[in-house]
C-alpha cells in the first residue's frame, strides 16, 4: 500500500545518488533531443528519449522518482527558453504525473519489468500507447490558453504522443532488462559468444545499408526486410536483452543516419517521423515475439526439468520394485519348494487339499510381483517380446489349464469355442498366454460363483480375435474409458477386488506390442462385460519353426550332479530334497567363495547360482567360475526380473536366468534342455 512517505525524496546516501543519477540521464537525454529537434527543425518529428527513461526509472525507484523527473525536465526547457518558465513548468509537472499514473496502471496491472512472459509484454505496450497520451494532453491544453501554441493542437498532440510511444516501446524495456546489470550472465561458451559478437555485427550492417545509403534493394530484396530477419536471429537464440539492445542500437544507428548522412531525398523531418514509426512498430511486433518465444522457453525448461525428476523418481520407483520383488521372493522360494517337496510325499486327502490352498495363494503372491515388475518394465517401454511361429490353439489350453483350478474353485461355467483348424501367428507364446490368462482371471474375479464365462478364438479378415464374455457384475459407462489404465478396479458398493489393478493394464500394451487392439463393452452394472482382442496373424517370411513347449516340458530329465548355491539357507536346502527326489546328486553352498571351493571337488554338471549374495555377487562368482575354464550350465536364480538383470546374467556367462520363487515343472523344464548341452 503507498503511503504520502512513498512521494517523499529519500535522504540516504543511496536515494540520494539514484535520485541524482535520474535526473542527470533524464537531463542529458532532454537536452540532447532538444538539440536535435532544434538544431535540425525535425518538426514533425519529435524524438524524445526521457519518456522511456521516466517510466523505467519509477518502475524501479517508486513514486518519489517524480521528483528528479520533474526538475530535469523543467530545467532542460528553461535553459532553452528561459522566458518560458511558466509552460516549462506545467510540462515538466505534466511529464511526472504520466510517470506516475503510469507506474500507478502497471502495478494495478501486476506487471512485472521482465519480458520472458507475453502478458507483461503486451500491458507495457498498452501502456506506451495508453499513458503517453497524458502529457501531449496537458502540454497541448495548456499552450492553447497561453496562447503559446505554434502549430496545430492535432500536431502538438501527435508528435508528442508519437515521441512517447517509440521511447517507451525502445528505452523502457532496454533499461528494464539491463538494469539488474550484476545478474546479468553472459554467454559462457566461445562459440556462443562468437555468435552474439556475429549477430551485432550483421545488426549493425544492415542498419548501415538501411539508414545510410541510398539504396533502396539489394539483390532485388528490399534492406527494410533485413532487419526483422537479424532480430529473429536475436529472439530465437539470445536473452531479451540483447534484443532491446539491439533495438536501441537500431534507435541509434538509423536516427544518427538520416541525420548525418540524409542518403535520401526525404525531407530530413519526414524521414526521421518515418524512422520514428518504423522502428516503433518493429520493436512492438518484436517485444511480442521475443515475449513468446522465452515463454516457450522456459516451459521447454520447466517441462525438461519436470521430465527429468520423473525419470529419477521412476528409476527409483523401478529399482525399488525390483528390490521389493527379491526381498519377497526371496522367502517365498523355499515355501514354493517345500510345498512341491510335500506334494511328492504320500499324504491324506485333506493335507492335500491344505497344500493345495497354500500353493494357491503362493503362486497369487507370485503373480502380484510378476505384474509390479512387468508395469515398471512398460512404464519405462523396455518391454521386448521373444516372437516366435506360435499355435493358438495350444496358447488357449496352456491357458486354461493355468485357471481350470481358479474357475472350479469358483463354480464358474467355461465354455470355449475354437475354430476347426489351428490358427499359427508370429507372437510372443508367454505373452499371448498372459493376454489369455489375464482376461479369463478378470472375468472370474468379477463374475459371482457360478456364473458363465465363454471364450471364443477365431480369424477376422487378417487378425486374430480372441472374445471373453462374461454375465458378471457388468462395468459403468463412466469407467469405460479409465479401464485400463495402471491401478485401476471395479469397486462396487458390495465388494472390493483384490489384486493390484495392473492385470488389464499389462493386457492393453502387451496386446498393443504385438501390433493388435483391445476393446470392451459393457450394457451397465449387472449386464456382464465383453473384452474382444485383435491381434494380426501375418508370418514372416523368416518365421521361426514353432517350438513344442508342451512336450519339451513333458520329456523325462536324467540324474545331473547339481550345485546349488544361495545365502538363502532354507531355500536351499528345500531345493536340494527336491532334486535329490528327482534323483539327482545335489550339494549346497552358502556364499560365493565356499561355491568357487566346491566347484572343482564336486565337478557338477549345473549350477543353479544366486544373484544377490551378500559376500560375492552371482555375477562375479559366474565369472569367476567361468575363468577357471568351468564349462558346464550355469543358471541364475534371482528375484530380480528386470530386462537389465537378464542381459548382465548373459554378460556374466549364465546359461540361463530363473525368477524366484520357483515351480517344480519349471525347474524340471528348464534342466531337460539344459541336459542337451551339458
Amino acid at each position: 500500500m503507498t503511503t504520502f512517505k512513498d512521494w517523499l525524496p529519500q535522504t540516504t546516501l543511496r536515494g540520494l545518488i539514484a535520485q541524482l543519477a535520474v535526473f542527470a540521464v533524464y537531463f542529458i537525454a532532454a537536452k540532447a533531443c532538444l538539440y536535435i529537434y532544434f538544431a535540425f527543425n525535425t518538426s514533425p518529428a519529435l524524438i524524445w528519449a526521457p519518456v522511456g527513461i521516466g517510466l523505467a526509472a519509477v518502475i524501479f525507484g517508486g513514486y518519489r522518482m517524480w521528483l528528479p523527473i520533474f526538475l530535469a525536465q523543467f530545467l532542460a526547457v528553461v535553459t532553452q527558453s528561459p522566458s518560458a518558465y511558466v509552460i516549462a513548468g506545467i510540462i515538466a509537472a505534466a511529464y511526472a504525473l504520466q510517470a506516475v499514473v503510469g507506474l500507478y496502471a502497471l502495478r494495478k496491472l501486476q506487471f512485472q519489468p521482465s519480458f520472458d512472459q507475453l502478458r507483461n509484454t503486451l500491458i507495457l505496450v498498452g501502456a506506451a500507447f495508453f499513458v503517453t497520451m497524458i502529457e501531449p494532453t496537458i502540454a497541448t491544453a495548456a499552450q492553447m490558453y497561453l496562447h503559446t501554441l505554434t502549430v496545430s493542437p492535432l500536431l502538438n498532440f501527435g508528435r508528442a504522443w508519437g515521441a512517447g510511444i517509440f521511447s517507451v516501446l525502445v528505452i523502457t524495456p532496454f533499461v528494464a532488462t539491463w538494469y539488474s546489470w550484476r545478474t546479468i550472465s553472459f554467454p559462457k561458451q566461445a562459440k556462443h559468444r562468437l555468435e552474439l559478437l556475429a549477430a551485432f555485427a550483421l545488426l549493425v550492417g544492415v542498419n548501415y545499408f538501411l539508414f545510410w545509403t541510398a539504396y533502396p534493394q539489394y539483390f532485388g530484396i528490399s534492406v527494410i526486410f533485413f532487419l526483422p530477419a537479424v532480430l529473429i536471429w536475436f529472439a530465437l537464440r539470445f536473452h531479451p536483452r540483447w534484443l532491446t539492445l539491439s533495438l536501441v542500437l537500431t534507435s541509434f544507428i538509423g536516427i544518427a543516419g538520416s541525420i548525418i548522412a540524409q542518403a535520401t531525398p526525404t525531407p530530413l523531418n519526414a524521414q526521421l517521423l518515418a524512422d520514428e514509426i518504423y522502428i516503433g512498430l518493429v520493436a512492438a511486433i518484436f517485444l511480442v515475439f521475443v515475449a513468446v518465444v522465452e515463454e516457450r522457453r522456459v516451459a521447454y525448461t520447466r517441462l525438461e526439468h519436470a521430465y527429468q525428476r520423473a525419470a529419477t523418481s521412476d528409476k527409483a520407483k523401478n529399482e525399488f520394485i525390483a528390490i521389493l520383488a527379491h526381498e519377497l521372493r526371496n522367502p517365498l522360494a523355499p515355501i514354493v519348494s517345500s510345498l512341491e517337496l510335500l506334494k511328492l510325499q504320500p499324504q491324506t486327502e485333506e493335507s492335500l487339499d491344505t497344500i493345495r490352498g497354500a500353493e494357491e495363494h503362493a503362486v497369487m503372491i507370485r503373480r502380484l510381483l510378476d505384474d509390479l515388475l512387468d508395469t515398471a518394465r512398460l512404464s519405462q517401454n523396455k518391454f521386448k517380446l521373444q516372437k516366435e511361429k506360435v499355435s493358438a490353439r495350444e496358447i488357449v489350453e496352456q491357458s486354461l489349464a493355468s485357471v481350470e483350478e481358479n474357475m472350479a474353485n469358483r463354480r464358474h461355467t467355461l465354455q470355449v469355442v475354437l475354430p476347426e483348424e489351428d490358427i499359427r501367428l508370429f507372437a510372443d507364446p508367454v505373452r499371448m498366454k498372459q493376454i489369455v490368462i489375464n482376461l479369463l482371471t478378470n472375468a472370474s474375479k468379477y463374475t459371482e460363483p457360478g456364473g458363465r464365462i465363454e471364450l471364443t478364438l477365431k480369424i477376422q479378415s487378417d487378425f486374430l480375435m480372441i472374445s471373453v464374455r462374461d454375465n458378471g457384475i457388468g462395468i459403468e459407462a463412466k469407467k469405460l474409458s479409465n479401464l485400463f489404465e495402471a491401478f485401476t478396479q471395479l469397486i462396487t458398493e458390495n465388494r472390493a477386488s483384490p489384486g493390484l489393478g495392473m492385470g488389464l493394464f499389462i493386457t492393453k500394451n502387451l496386446v498393443e506390442l504385438h501390433g493388435g487392439t483391445i476393446e470392451v463393452q459393457s450394457r451397465g452394472l449387472g449386464y456382464g462385460s465383453i473384452f474382444t482382442v485383435h491381434i494380426p496373424v501375418s508370418l514372416p517370411p523368416t518365421a521361426q519353426r514353432m517350438l513344442d513347449i508342451k512336450h519339451e516340458s513333458e520329456r523325462a530329465v536324467g540324474a545331473s550332479k547339481i550345485l546349488i548355491v544361495d545365502d538363502n539357507e532354507a531355500a536351499a536346502v528345500a531345493l536340494q530334497k527336491l532334486l535329490t527326489h528327482h534323483g539327482h546328486t545335489v550339494q549346497t553352498a552358502y556364499s560365493g567363495r565356499d561355491a568357487l571351493n566346491v566347484v572343482d571337488p564336486f565337478a557338477p554338471d549345473i549350477i543353479l547360482l544366486d544373484i544377490g549374495m551378500p559376500d560375492m555377487s552371482g555375477y562375479d562368482v559366474a565369472r569367476a567360475i567361468r575363468n577357471k575354464g568351468w564349462s558346464g550350465a550355469i543358471v541364475a536364480l534371482t528375484g530380480y526380473g528386470q530386462e537389465n538383470d537378464r542381459l548382465q546374467s548373459v554378460e556374466a556367462g549364465f546359461d540361463h536366468h530363473l525368477i524366484k520363487p520357483i515351480g517344480a515343472d519349471d525347474l524340471i523344464s528348464v534342466l531337460g534342455r539344459l541336459q542337451k548341452t551339458v
